[in-house]
């Protein structure tokens, strides 16, 4: 399946299908790791493209064969929870797989791309807040657990995370 998956920048005309993505995605993949009243909580939060995301250059999607959207991810040179970050250092951003399409190479294919384009910006350490339930996925991407952290993405919504990072 890997080989006829096509990685492209995502782009601001992608955000109805990105948010579809992450509607279908997250609520059937994080069940098994969060209470319920966390994910009622999370999930308006996570489950909506970022428009700034979209348009940064260095976030991608996958496609199929047909071009249907299949997975999304990417990388940004700003923090997600704090918005600055260190000289060298990258950030993986919302990674997301269709769940038709798990454990076929779509998020695998996504992250290398991802850290490919990092490295190519002088990128040198990427840190990542996993969910829970992506923790195996990113240890096998090569990435270490630095700690847990607790995500707020708005007031008085807390999301439980796990801080990680590679060394590119």
């Amino acid at each position: 399946m890997s080989d006829s998956i096509r990685i492209r920048p995502a782009t601001p005309a992608d955000r109805a299908v990105v948010t579809q993505l992450f509607r279908q995605s997250y609520p059937r993949l994080l069940p098994d790791y969060y209470a319920p009243d966390t994910l009622r909580a999370a999930l308006p939060h996570i489950t909506t493209a970022q428009p700034a995301l979209l348009d940064c250059g260095t976030y991608l999607v996958a496609q199929n064969d047909k071009g249907d959207l299949i997975g999304a991810g990417g990388w940004t040179d700003t923090s997600p929870a704090r918005g600055v970050a260190s000289a060298g250092e990258g950030h993986v951003r919302h990674v997301a797989t269709h769940p038709s399409h798990l454990r076929q190479g779509v998020g695998r294919r996504l992250v290398e791309a991802a850290l490919a384009s990092a490295r190519a910006f002088g990128v040198d350490r990427m840190n990542c807040m996993s969910t829970l339930a992506a923790l195996r996925f990113y240890r096998s991407m090569g990435f270490r657990d630095v700690g847990e952290v607790e995500l707020t993405l708005a007031p008085g919504v807390h999301f439980p995370a796990v801080q990680m990072v590679c060394e590119l």
